[in-house]
């Protein structure tokens, strides 16, 4: 999958989740790549572009330790129960050193994950994760 096709999948999974969910889920989501030079973002959506981007090398080496494509498979996702705020709330391995973040700027996951909708809503999450794993980004 090419960046252009994958901003248009997370968009419309993105809208899925957020109707069966009744409210955003993630209300902003960039496709970033990993490479010798460090990361680079491909593709942002969200409300904060240029603070994202402000922050976006301090916001990665945060996650040098713990996020490395190199030691994740395509597939591979986790959520942070504590990200609140502007840090990363979820991501998706979508491809070799390349992730995709999600955030919500205004609750934590944890607050998301207690509404009884989230259950029944996750399965557009779960299709956007295997767009990746049957097509990884490019």
């Amino acid at each position: 999958m090419n960046v252009e096709t994958a901003v248009e999948r997370i968009k419309s999974d993105l809208h899925h989740l957020e109707t069966a969910f009744g409210e955003p889920v993630f209300d902003e989501w960039a496709v970033v790549r990993k490479s010798s030079g460090g990361w680079k973002l491909e593709a942002y959506g969200g409300p904060r572009r240029s603070e994202f981007a402000a922050d976006f090398s301090r916001d990665m080496a945060a996650l040098r330790e713990t996020l490395d494509p190199s030691n994740i498979q395509v597939g591979d996702f986790a959520f942070s129960h504590e990200g609140y705020g502007s840090g990363f709330d979820a991501h998706i391995c979508a491809g070799t050193d390349k992730l995709i973040l999600f955030n919500n700027t205004e609750k934590s996951t944890g607050e998301i994950t207690a509404n009884p909708k989230w259950t029944g809503a996750q399965v557009h999450f779960n299709n956007l994760l295997e767009a990746f794993i049957a097509d990884p980004l490019q």
